[in-house]
């Protein structure tokens, strides 16, 4: 309302028509925007306050068939069946029809039909298009994941219109050179090659950094052996691999000088932990 009435006030007019989504669209928001003079049409939630009691219940229509309800107030509530019920909410439309044809796959061939669609969705369909197609393009590829923390949610939302943006923009200038056009996840493709180029990520072992284990194991000063029970056995830091089948060894002892106390066989496995600086057996 704070909107519409700033419009009305720079534009000293009436007689517009507001189309909103089913997020914002009501019959109490209806009333008040009648009150100024201004239509409303929108898609609306069937648990919305003043919608009639049938609608709330679930309906059981045929395929295109339509339903519609009037208030007193001028407020018309339509419920069309498609692939699903769609239900509108007007006070500029009524409930005629207009034939258009749909493509539809009939024994498993594609073919134009003629139905019956309320002009009350026609017409909300073209003025509210581009907002759909952005929407579902942005919801199409979408890499936003479920977060408590909402700036995350809106950092990526943001950057998800921002793509949208410079793939509408980049078929614009493809266009204009006479370029065949890309599509959605052809440029999506191209814009993640080019923004990862040849940057791949290193695999990095777990463990506590390389760098203080050379220097404590490579001391050069005494090294002493541990033992454990075989309850805490430790997979050999020399020998041990457990990515290949079969080459995972298991030793209770260890160096007992070492603060990681590393899993050691005795002898071998211990001699080339403190005297080689690459001492993996592979």
């Amino acid at each position: 309302m704070h909107l519409i009435e700033k419009l009305l006030e720079k534009s000293r007019g009436s007689g517009y028509h507001l189309y909103t989504d089913r997020y914002y669209t009501g019959c109490e928001l209806a009333c008040e925007l009648l009150k100024v003079k201004v239509h409303l049409t929108g898609t609306v939630q069937k648990n919305r306050k003043g919608l009639p009691a049938e609608v709330k219940k679930k309906m059981k229509l045929k395929q295109n068939e339509v339903v519609a309800y009037k208030s007193a107030d001028q407020i018309m509530c339509l419920v069309w069946q498609d692939k699903r019920p769609v239900l509108m909410l007007s006070t500029y439309h009524n409930a005629s029809t207009q034939t258009i044809q749909r493509r539809q796959k009939t024994n498993g061939v594609m073919e134009e039909v003629d139905i019956q669609k309320p002009v009350v969705i026609i017409d909300y369909t073209a003025k509210m298009g581009a907002v759909d197609r952005a929407d579902h393009l942005c919801t199409s590829y979408n890499f936003c994941r479920k977060s408590l923390k909402w700036w995350r949610k809106l950092f990526f939302w943001l950057l998800e219109v921002s793509v949208v943006n410079s793939y509408i923009l980049y078929n614009i200038n493809r266009d204009a050179d006479s370029e065949p056009r890309v599509t959605h996840l052809q440029f999506r493709k191209r814009l993640i090659e080019q923004l990862v180029g040849d940057v791949r990520n290193a695999r990095k072992r777990r463990g506590r950094p390389s760098t203080q284990d050379k220097a404590e194991r490579l001391n050069q000063r005494p090294h002493f052996l541990g033992q454990a029970d075989k309850n805490h056995a430790k997979d050999c830091v020399v020998c041990s691999n457990r990515h290949r089948q079969g080459e995972r060894k298991r030793t209770v002892f260890y160096c007992d000088t070492c603060s990681r106390h590393p899993g050691l066989h005795p002898t071998e496995c211990f001699r080339r932990y403190h005297t080689l600086v690459n001492y993996k057996d592979d």
